[in-house]
């Protein structure tokens, strides 16, 4: 699948990297990345605070730099601190470049505007070839909607799970509203937090085949813990199609 107009090839599980004891230094996550592209998994979500680089920069040299799609992201508000972040990430994959960069966690209007700066680095980054596609990350559904007239914002990841969880300013209509709305501006669209951080593992196929059937997204950020939890992802992904064509 084509992440909206970013052009980039990515698989519709993301294997999502916020657990620093199975992605640090631990082979388990190298194995679950490497083991994940053998089953069609092409895509990796990662942060500089996830403590995730050497699991990555482990498969990627096992798998190959061209194969994969790879996010991180930056919580900076200022240019000297997201270009460490930027720097940090190439360097610890071991990589010249990522596919997409984004804004790490922009809930309100303000916060988005307070960081314009970093988001005139990151442009300059995507012009200089460092960075493939410039995203944002959000928990509210009324910045999702701004973001969606965002010319400079190729590729949003927001939260949405079978719950309602973890959104911020919003509820379930609202952060559909919001996504559909990116979505059909063109915009890469995948989501987080599809298992309410834990609170929806009693019915995590439930969850993941309501997160899988939404025709307006591209992709379902899962966190991995394991080779049986890559295995049932995979899984549920492969047995579920979206409602309908949008």
């Amino acid at each position: 699948m084509i992440l909206g107009k970013s052009g980039l090839l990515i698989s519709r599980l993301c294997i999502g990297t916020d657990y620093s004891e199975i992605y640090g230094r631990s082979l388990i996550g190298r194995d679950i990345l490497v083991k994940g592209f053998e089953m069609g998994v092409n895509f990796w979500d990662s942060s500089e605070s996830y403590g995730s680089y050497p699991s990555i920069r482990g498969a990627v040299r096992e798998i190959g730099r061209d194969k994969v799609v790879i996010t991180s992201k930056s919580y900076s508000r200022n240019v000297e601190g997201a270009r460490k972040d930027l720097e940090d990430a190439l360097r610890e994959i071991g990589t010249s470049y990522l596919d997409i960069f984004m804004l790490h966690a922009v809930d309100t209007l303000d916060d988005f505007k307070s960081r314009r700066n970093v988001l005139d680095f990151l442009l300059e980054m995507k012009r200089n070839e460092v960075i493939k596609a410039v995203g944002a990350s959000t928990h509210s559904p009324v910045l999702a909607m701004e973001l969606a007239k965002c010319p400079e914002i190729d590729v949003v990841l927001t939260v949405l799970n079978i719950e309602g969880l973890n959104i911020h300013g919003g509820d379930l209509e609202s952060m559909h509203k919001a996504i559909k709305m990116l979505y059909d501006s063109g915009k890469g669209v995948y989501l987080m937090k599809v298992l309410g951080r834990g609170k929806l593992a009693g019915r995590a196929k439930e969850a993941l085949s309501y997160a899988f059937r939404i025709p307006y997204v591209h992709a379902v950020s899962v966190g991995i813990r394991s080779i049986s939890e890559l295995e049932e992802a995979v899984r549920v992904e492969e047995e579920t199609e979206p409602l309908f064509n949008p």
